[in-house]
């Protein structure tokens, strides 16, 4: 770190003791300049400790005030005057205003020459920069390590030793910890840096300091993830350099992360369509299961529909809060299998109805679990928009309770039908689910089939002669939309 004022007067070679303004003896030193001109200040800038012989200081007590005061307002670390060279013999005034200004002056012994004094913060400067380089050296290490599986978590412990700072990444939008298990601000500091989020809004630079009682709080971005903040924490001026070291090395394990999630969310599809299609051996299954952190015994599987859910960012969201599932988009299907206690966040997060199964028990109920939860999806509503297996039928009692009772309606109304489709290779069920989605209108649904009307009115006719049901009474109609629901419900169309 840079000198301090108080750093300069503890050498001994420099012979140097303060006569004024001791509470700002805590101010770091950047350099020294000699200047002997009226006004410093025009020449001399922030940090900067001026040495003089005491030729510019004025007589004038007002002007020895005037003189101290445009010191300090440049930010200046302090004032160094050789002793019984040319200074004013009376320096009250200047002393007075600087005792006020918590600005330090400093009498140096006449043997002492200035060049001394810029040869100590020459060498704690080359100090600085080795050690610097030595912080660099560890942070690239602690890199290293973290690209052979460290994780984010320890990464993090590394680094704040490595530039001795106390590190947090934080969500930008909610300045919640990035992941559940990495620590986050205590909840002074996190709304008063939310206060000062809000005020910068709309213009809020890449880097933002803040000045804390005792140190600093640095706010960076990072380039890499739009959404994620680094915060760093020192009891002194943080090092702005070292940092952008420290944010391209958590840059790189986040991008690391994401692509390490693409590449499990791809992984957890496929397994999840092994299950489903039955591709698997018990044991298999369960080993694969393992490897996301899922047990078969207690997970349920969730059903909802795809349009507008993005998996990636379900599953980047589920993993930042430490929960591991299964994602899959099948058709206008989205098929999730995740533990049950996953289940309030993922309604949160994906904000659809959805359907859930009983508990799996064991990998070869995937199938059945899946008409279970599209059993219990038929059956949510905008008031009810999560319903369980164990719970359909209370809200659409009207609908089939159960996946044997959906099964014996859909066969009772509409086996005949699907039978004769399976026989013929022909699509009349479509084509009367098609019909009714379209509340009966000839031309919509003639449109979304893209055959000619008459054509429509001669499927329909030949659907009426199978079923025995006919399309100009309500109760028939009834019949055959709550066959088809319940067809939708068991998985068999």
């Amino acid at each position: 770190m840079a000198l301090s004022v108080s750093d300069i007067i503890a050498l001994p070679e420099l012979r140097t003791r303060v006569i004024s303004g001791a509470a700002g003896l805590g101010k770091p030193v950047r350099w020294a300049h000699v200047c002997e001109l009226a006004d410093p200040s025009e020449w001399l800038g922030d940090a900067d400790l001026l040495m003089t012989t005491g030729i510019g200081i004025p007589a004038d007590a007002d002007a020895q005030r005037a003189y101290v005061e445009n010191l300090a307002a440049a930010g200046l670390a302090g004032m160094m005057i050789g002793e019984n060279m040319q200074a004013p013999a009376n320096l009250e005034a200047l002393m007075e205003r600087a005792d006020a200004l918590d600005f330090a002056v400093m009498f140096t012994h006449y043997g002492v020459p200035f060049a001394a004094v810029t040869r100590a913060i020459v060498d704690a400067g080359q100090q600085e920069e080795q050690a610097r380089r030595n912080a660099i050296t560890r942070v690239y290490e602690s890199a290293r390590m973290s690209i052979q599986g460290l994780g984010l978590g320890a990464l993090l412990k590394r680094l704040e030793k490595d530039v001795q700072a106390r590190l947090t990444l934080l969500d930008a939008a909610s300045l919640a910890p990035w992941r559940d298990a990495l620590g986050g601000l205590p909840t002074s500091q996190r709304q008063w840096l939310a206060a000062r989020q809000r005020d910068t809004s709309g213009n809020r630079p890449v880097v933002q300091r803040h000045a804390l009682e005792a140190g600093e709080l640095l706010v960076m971005a990072l380039p890499s993830q739009a959404d994620c903040l680094l915060v760093a924490e020192g009891d002194g001026l943080l090092d702005y350099g070292l940092l952008h070291h420290v944010v391209a090395v958590l840059g790189i394990e986040l991008e690391r992360l994401r692509v390490d999630n693409e590449r499990n969310l791809r992984l957890g599809s496929e397994l999840l369509d092994d299950l489903l299609q039955q591709r698997l051996p018990a044991h298999q299954a369960q080993q694969r299961l393992a490897a996301f952190d899922i047990g078969a015994e207690q997970a349920c599987l969730l059903l909802g529909r795809a349009a507008g859910v993005s998996p990636a960012a379900c599953d980047e969201a589920l993993q930042r809060q430490g929960r591991r599932v299964l994602i899959r988009v099948q058709g206008d299907d989205l098929i999730v299998l995740g533990a049950a206690e996953c289940i309030p966040q993922l309604q949160a997060q994906l904000q659809v109805p959805l359907g859930v199964s009983n508990p799996l028990g064991h990998a070869g109920r995937s199938v059945e679990a899946l008409r279970e939860a599209r059993l219990a999806l038929a059956h949510t509503s905008a008031a009810q928009p999560l319903v369980t297996y164990a719970q359909a039928g209370a809200s659409v009692p009207w609908l089939a309770q159960s996946l044997d009772e959906a099964e014996r309606t859909f066969r009772n109304v509409l086996g005949p039908l699907a039978d004769y489709d399976s026989q013929q290779n022909t699509q009349l069920l479509h084509t009367l689910q098609v019909f009714l989605q379209h509340n009966r209108s000839w031309l919509a649904a003639a449109a979304q089939l893209h055959v000619h009307k008459q054509t429509l009115v001669y499927r329909m006719r030949r659907i009426e002669e199978i079923t025995g049901r006919s399309l100009d009474s309500t109760e028939d109609v009834a019949t055959l939309w709550f066959a088809l629901r319940a067809a939708r419900m068991a998985g068999l169309a």
